[in-house]
């Protein structure tokens, strides 16, 4: 799928695409922005590897998406409130969100999605995973059709 200057390409028939064509150390054209808009809502989650961003960078970034929000519980990065540290290693007695959960949908109003980037990834295991509950919500049966598996492939 091609959005103006940037590839998208889907990992799943539903949910994540991987882009490339952009770097958001930049500033971003509002035709470029609008791209990653349209590919986060067509994919519910995107990959945009190689990017080196700056907590500055990090933010403006996600501004184009509207207010940053502030984690009520886990507290900010000096002189950043709105990002903080996930850090899990071989010693580490817990995993960060080692169940599955959604970010913060407890909020009154939550924020409309999360921006990882990682620094430092394992060669295997390690993995954030991602879930479609449309997908799942509309499989269910009751739904006006026949109860279905989720397909990924």
């Amino acid at each position: 799928m091609t959005y103006e200057m940037i590839s998208v390409r889907k990992l799943t028939p539903i949910i994540g695409a991987e882009m490339s064509g952009v770097d958001l150390s930049q500033p971003l054209g509002n035709q470029t922005f609008q791209g990653i808009h349209d590919a986060l809502m067509d994919n519910l989650v995107i990959f945009i590897c190689g990017q080196t961003l700056t907590p500055e960078q990090h933010k403006a970034f996600g501004r184009r998406f509207g207010e940053l929000h502030v984690h009520p519980a886990v507290p900010g990065l000096d002189g950043h409130p709105e990002m903080f540290l996930i850090h899990t290693d071989a010693n580490s007695k817990r995993i960060n969100g080692e169940d599955w959960h959604s970010d913060l949908s407890c909020d009154r109003e939550p924020p409309m999605a999360s921006i990882l980037h990682p620094h430092v990834v394992p060669e295997s295991g390690g993995d954030t995973l991602f879930a479609n509950r449309y997908a799942a919500y509309d499989a269910l049966s009751g739904r006006g059709g026949v109860s279905r598996p989720l397909q990924l492939r």
